[in-house]
C-alpha cells in the first residue's frame, strides 16, 4: 500500500498545529472540525 501510494503521490491530509497552541488543537478537535488528523509540531 505504501509503495502504490509513493507511485500515485498519495498523501495523508494533516492539519499542523505548533506545540504552543495545543489548547486550541485540542479546542479544534473536540468541536468536530477537524479534518482527517492533527499534528502537534514540536519546534
Amino acid at each position: 500500500m505504501l509503495e502504490f501510494c509513493a507511485r500515485h503521490g498519495i498523501e495523508a491530509v494533516t492539519e499542523h498545529f505548533p506545540m504552543s497552541e495545543v489548547n486550541e488543537a485540542l479546542d479544534h478537535l473536540r468541536s468536530g472540525k477537524a479534518r482527517y488528523r492533527i499534528v502537534l509540531d514540536n519546534a
